[in-house]
């Protein structure tokens, strides 16, 4: 089977098990009974420690792992309520998973939450990997406080499996259970913590995430097609109501809505600013394809817009074969069948892996409206006399922090989600970084960004590492909203100049390795080395002088915090 059947009928395939994965209370049976005859390419291994059975979880989470077209495999710990963490293996994931009743029947919540993180710390001597402690409290102020404890230790998440079942109205524990599977979490409830640990939890530490959802409209927003039915004839039921107030709330998270239909385009500009009862209204699309051309090629323009590739998009439509068709021209770009009931709709997009975010960045809510501002700095840069005077009239300032410790969430972000202009892929995550902290041989900067239009927040990370007269830098990424302004040798020179291990060295070293998508990187630091080519991998040297003398662009302020 060539590549292109294969997306077709890996398409074909999420779209007939979309119902049952994404009913409102999924069944242990209907899971069970799914054929996986797909496979994902990228394979995560988890460590689970545990002091009850995970097992009938783990045996419904394979179906939606499958769905979202990756693959994992678990690796049990014994039964162990003193978390030991015997026979520790690396991996990508450490998965604790907890029954919190067999610690609080006979110790305080405190002292239980005492000992819980000094086992977590031991841990993290062991791996840089994200820990996720998945077990139940028994009331809101112990899932705050323990909330709160984990807070001031990276890459260490609470998932709060009592929440995902009082939400779903479903009893977490029975215990028959614990007599029958090993663990007191019901039957009911297996099959909803599956789907959140396999859609939410597990991909928000590991995968890049999904920036932005392109909307088919007839049938998929409304009911009917506007063309046929006119602007007061599409129908906008309950559902479709309350499915287009959950895609606006994404705007407030930083995911960029956008909408790619066949119609004509003053059609569909007047339904949406004539329509009184439609949530969306024209302006909270960041991006409008609406034309009578191929659909994959508009989805194409979308991510060239939005300055994002596009594996960060998600794709929504009522026909599989326009899906089947946009993932066999663009493998990347994520699909999701939009069901005649908006509400099994919104709970597929709900639960896409990608979307969920362990924490909304306030760098993720500036997204939207920054790429708004660029219209207006279009113009601004047209009118301008000259670059200095672009920048000037702009008033744009650059602030450079060094082992900015309230940071490390929002530059563990840009280093897993920068694609383009990302220099050396390594992919450090927030223990990485806040071990790059306590190395005095080591320094992280982070850039910030704004002008009088936005304030587009920490655009930018240097990684770097002194090694006797010389500085070399680990990691670099912009982030993609700073791209296009003529601001990348500001923001990346000016940093290494502020940076205190630069002080005294004789050279810089930049760390390069290919990735498919960060041409930009590559080729910035081409034109920094006068290559012709862009760099192979490896790593390239400059000597700290070019660097103290390399004259950047006028009319910005520079700051040093």
């Amino acid at each position: 089977m060539d590549l292109i059947q294969s997306h077709i009928k890996t398409s074909f395939w999420r779209y007939e098990v979309q119902s049952t994965l994404f009913a409102n209370r999924p069944s242990r049976l209907a899971l069970q009974s799914i054929v996986q005859d797909v496979a994902g390419t990228k394979k995560i291994y988890v460590n689970v420690w545990r002091n009850h059975a995970f097992e009938p979880v783990a045996s419904l989470i394979h179906p939606y792992v499958a769905y979202g077209c990756w693959q994992a495999e678990f690796q049990f710990s014994d039964y162990d309520d003193t978390l030991m963490f015997a026979n520790h293996a690396p991996a990508d994931v450490e998965l604790i998973w907890l029954d919190s009743s067999r610690y609080l029947s006979n110790t305080s919540f405190a002292a239980w939450t005492e000992w819980l993180i000094a086992r977590i710390k031991a841990l993290r001597i062991a791996t840089s990997s994200s820990i996720i402690v998945a077990t139940w409290l028994e009331n809101d102020a112990q899932r705050i406080e323990l909330q709160t404890s984990f807070t001031s230790m990276p890459a260490v998440y609470f998932a709060d499996v009592g929440a995902v079942c009082s939400e779903a109205g479903v009893n977490l524990i029975d215990s028959r259970s614990t007599v029958m599977a090993g663990t007191p979490v019901s039957n009911a409830a297996q099959p909803l913590i599956a789907r959140k640990l396999a859609c939410h939890w597990l991909p928000a530490v590991v995968f890049p995430p999904v920036k932005a959802v392109a909307l088919d409209l007839d049938n998929t927003l409304h009911i009917g097609v506007l063309g046929e039915d006119g602007i007061q004839g599409v129908q906008l039921s309950q559902q479709h109501r309350d499915f287009q107030f959950f895609l606006k709330s994404l705007l407030q998270r930083g995911i960029f809505i956008t909408l790619v239909s066949r119609n004509e385009r003053p059609d569909v500009e007047t339904l949406f600013n004539n329509r009184d009862d439609y949530p969306l209204k024209w302006g909270d699309f960041s991006v409008t394809e609406v034309s009578w051309g191929e659909k994959a090629t508009a989805i194409k323009r979308i991510a060239d817009t939005l300055r994002i590739s596009p594996d960060a998009v998600l794709f929504v439509d009522d026909n599989p074969g326009e899906l089947a068709s946009v993932a066999a021209q663009i493998p990347q770009v994520h699909t999701v069948f939009a069901n005649s009931d908006a509400s099994l709709t919104q709970r597929a997009v709900e639960h896409y892996p990608g979307l969920w975010r362990w924490k909304i960045e306030d760098e993720d809510t500036k997204r939207v409206q920054d790429l708004r501002a660029n219209a207006e700095r279009e113009k601004i840069q047209v009118a301008a006399f000259d670059t200095v005077d672009y920048f000037r009239s702009l008033e744009v300032s650059l602030s450079y922090r060094y082992n900015p410790v309230d940071q490390l969430s929002r530059l563990a972000d840009l280093c897993n989600k920068t694609n383009q202009f990302n220099l050396a892929l390594r992919r450090f995550n927030q223990a990485e970084l806040a071990d790059r902290l306590k190395c005095v041989n080591a320094c992280v900067a982070s850039v910030h960004m704004k002008d009088r239009l936005s304030d587009s927040g920490v655009i930018a990370v240097l990684v770097c590492e002194r090694e006797n007269d010389q500085l070399i830098v680990e990691e670099l990424c912009v982030s993609c909203r700073a791209l296009g302004r003529q601001l990348e040798d500001s923001i990346i020179i000016g940093a290494i100049r502020n940076m205190p291990l630069f002080r005294g060295g004789s050279n810089v070293s930049f760390r390069v390795q290919h990735g498919p998508r960060n041409q930009p990187a590559l080729k910035w630091l081409s034109l920094l080395l006068a290559m012709v080519e862009v760099p192979e991998p490896g790593c390239y040297t400059l000597q700290s002088e070019l660097i103290e003398n390399f004259v950047l662009t006028d009319g910005i302020a520079l700051i040093k915090e």
